[in-house]
């Protein structure tokens, strides 16, 4: 346990470095902090707080650095304080202000806002396709007997797929097939469209045969999709403040980056949680990450977890801007997709 005093200069220990980079000696300190101890009484404070494991020393002469265990307790202690800048705030709610987007460019520039308000990489996770209610299909007729399907769902997301025709997309009425559909699909999601006899109510033969491939496409659509999309901005922030060791460990990082299960496992705690969690360096699974802190917290539609919101940084991150912006992106997601729904 660490008294009132050891605490308070470990918290300005850490928040200096974050700040500058360098390590911090006493004599600083003692002139910033007020506490009305000696340089010489604050140096053996840093002493036992190295000998606790909270801080170390990168050489003889040099001040304290924090360890992974001085940013946890440094992250503990700003949990349930920390406040988000109104100009960020500002940012943020005039993004989620523009009500005609995709969601997948909303989720796209979502990530790219993240990663500049916090000067790390950014990772949004979609929610999956097959959690989505369908809220209307359109029918566009093309050229060639080619048809466009346009799926709007209730999380506001767009998918699109030309389907071919042939000679049925110019001899039925698509309106009337459209709007039969649409009465049927509303509101249902991928179990629901198995029993979903697409035909019934046509009379036309073609129509009909029309509205069952239709359906047999939407079906496909909502199985095909083995993993949710994750939507990264930022990555190149990872480079920034790293010494000739952390960019050597970032390459690795890189590449796996690619790998969208690798995105997708190291974010499904957050999920299971269904809050915001701070790994902190060692205290990550994956070895890729042991450089690296990760903030991540989930979205949701009411008590459905949607996705997850994230970022990943330097341990010298600056937890108390970060924290609050990741935090306020997810409860303002979840907004969003709450309007979508209806």
């Amino acid at each position: 346990m660490l008294d009132k005093r050891q605490q308070k200069i470990l918290r300005a220990v850490v928040y200096r470095y974050i700040m500058t980079g360098l390590p911090v000696g006493s004599k600083s300190l003692a002139e910033t902090l007020n506490l009305g101890i000696s340089p010489a009484t604050i140096r053996n404070e840093l002493s036992k707080l190295e000998g606790m494991g909270y801080l170390y020393q990168p050489h003889v002469s040099a001040g304290r650095v924090p360890t992974d265990l001085g940013y946890r307790f440094y992250v503990d202690s700003l949990m349930g304080r920390t406040r988000l800048r109104e100009e960020e705030k500002e940012a943020i709610l005039t993004l989620f202000s523009n009500k005609t987007k995709e969601l997948e460019n909303l989720l796209q520039e979502t990530s790219n806002l993240l990663s500049r308000l916090t000067s790390t990489a950014a990772m949004i996770i979609a929610p999956s396709l097959r959690r989505n209610l369908i809220k209307h299909i359109d029918l566009v007729s093309l050229s060639g007997g080619m048809i466009l399907l346009v799926i709007i769902t209730d999380t506001g997301r767009v998918e699109k797929k030309l389907i071919d025709a042939g000679d049925d997309a110019t001899q039925v009425n698509l309106e009337a097939v459209q709007t039969c559909l649409n009465r049927k699909l509303h509101g249902k999601g991928m179990d629901d469209l198995a029993g979903i006899a697409a035909e019934k109510g046509i009379k036309e033969e073609k129509a009909a045969r029309l509205a069952g491939k239709v359906v047999g496409v939407i079906q496909d659509i909502l199985t095909e999709e083995q993993y949710e999309k994750v939507y990264v901005g930022g990555t190149v922030n990872l480079l920034r403040y790293l010494d000739e060791e952390g960019v050597k460990r970032i390459e690795s990082l890189l590449k796996h980056f690619e790998e969208q299960y690798f995105l997708l496992n190291l974010m499904s705690e957050a999920i299971r949680t269904k809050e915001l969690t701070v790994r902190i360096g060692d205290e990550n699974i994956l070895k890729e990450l042991q450089y690296f802190s990760l903030v991540v917290t989930p979205y949701a539609i009411g008590e459905e977890m949607m996705g997850t919101v994230s970022v990943l940084g330097p341990t010298r991150m600056d937890y108390a801007r970060v924290i609050p912006t990741v935090d306020f992106i997810a409860k303002s997601l979840s907004q969003t997709l709450e309007m979508l729904k209806g």
